[in-house]
């Protein structure tokens, strides 16, 4: 006797639009761009991926996709293109989450502190840091580390811009864009302030990504100019 099992997909046709900027001279060689490929056999996720030959920065880039598209989709994720997205189910995820939270991240913090140096996961106590992200160890063999930083699902006040899903109703409604002073450092943090600002509700979600870059290395002079402007700011509007 042979039994046959039929395995039933369920396809989201949600409007969800996902951009990345790229450093890549083939931006359909990236990371993101294959793992979306495989996303899109369950979830429909369309993909906006532009090679960054302008040398325009993220947050301009980002508020250029805000302006074009945020008006035809339900849901938009700026994500980074070295990333690998390991929730087939993406779609169901960010469906799930919207119904608690304005905007999604992977990872993040409560309670953060404006400091001389400011990088997400320093800007509070330990105990105040949430979700998990994960970090390539061996590509070749597909492995990764998982960072775990807390609980998650969570509410938070920044998240880490590797990915980043919001609510496109929410952010035009309250016209909140990227500060487009922040080239590539700092700019979800400022974004994350400004949502907070605007009554955005921000939270971490159980989504599991793989992460090719290990983080900021040094504390380069773009990165300085970057941590100096985006102190000076806060400190101004805190104060007030």
């Amino acid at each position: 006797m042979v039994e046959i099992f039929s395995l039933s997909v369920t396809i989201f046709f949600m409007n969800i639009v996902a951009c990345s900027l790229s450093r890549s001279t083939d931006p359909c060689q990236t990371k993101i761009f294959k793992n979306f490929k495989e996303i899109n056999k369950i979830s429909k996720i369309e993909l906006k991926l532009k090679h960054n030959n302008s040398k325009v920065g993220l947050s301009e880039y980002y508020n250029e996709c805000i302006e074009k598209y945020a008006q035809d989709y339900d849901y938009m994720v700026f994500v980074h293109d070295d990333v690998e997205i390991i929730n087939m189910d993406l779609a169901y995820q960010i469906e799930k989450g919207m119904k608690v939270y304005d905007i999604l991240g992977v990872a993040g913090c409560v309670n953060p502190q404006i400091k001389d140096l400011n990088l997400w996961h320093l800007m509070s106590d330990r105990q105040n840091l949430r979700g998990f992200a994960g970090h390539s160890c061996n590509e070749t063999r597909n492995e990764f580390h998982i960072t775990t930083f807390g609980t998650s699902p969570s509410r938070v006040a920044i998240i880490d811009g590797v990915f980043m899903a919001v609510n496109c109703k929410k952010i035009l409604q309250k016209n909140v864009r990227f500060d487009i002073n922040f080239m590539f450092h700092h700019y979800d943090m400022d974004f994350s302030l400004q949502c907070n600002l605007s009554k955005l509700k921000i939270g971490t979600w159980p989504i599991l990504l793989d992460h090719s870059s290990p983080g900021l290395r040094e504390f380069t002079d773009d990165w300085k100019r970057s941590n100096e402007y985006f102190k000076n700011k806060w400190k101004k509007i805190l104060k007030n």
